[in-house]
């Protein structure tokens, strides 16, 4: 490894903290789908491959957003963490190594592929993309280029 990049989380870390907020996400987000109702609402038509309309679209953006936000926003702000990379015990920081705002972490990194993702065969192209990215030699996801940050271990 090289003195340049041996600060760098590994991929398989940066893999498993990646699952770990997945599955926290995903756990909570059916609870609360459950809780409301919106569950029921929705399902049988998605079973009919009939789309979400737009209202209930919207719907499921905020909510998820605002959990993720909910989960993460203290830890992103406070040590470029999510709950996933501080158990795993890595964080994201800029190229030099510097913390990053909880701003530009979130509008770049998260979300802009977020909103680009949502859209139909470029959305899906742009997912594979992302994640391809980090198997170059600075490890870097697509999302980690638009914002200008690494992910590194956590000392």
């Amino acid at each position: 490894m090289t003195e340049e990049n041996k600060d760098l989380a590994g991929r398989f870390p940066r893999f498993c903290a990646a699952m770990i907020d997945g599955v926290i996400l995903m756990v909570l987000l059916f609870a609360i789908a459950k809780i409301t109702g919106f569950w029921e609402q929705i399902m049988p038509r998605l079973a009919q491959n009939i789309p979400l309309t737009m209202e209930e679209s919207i719907i499921a953006f905020v909510v998820g957003q605002a959990l993720f936000l909910i989960l993460n926003g203290m830890l992103l702000a406070k040590h470029g963490q999510t709950i996933g990379k501080a158990i795993i015990g890595v964080k994201i920081v800029d190229t030099q190594q510097n913390a990053v705002g909880f701003a530009k972490l979130y509008l770049l990194r998260y979300l802009t592929i977020v909103f680009i993702s949502m859209i139909p065969v470029v959305g899906s192209l742009l997912n594979l993309l992302n994640i391809l990215f980090i198997f170059g030699k600075e490890r870097r996801c697509l999302h980690d280029r638009i914002a200008g940050t690494i992910v590194i271990v956590a000392k």
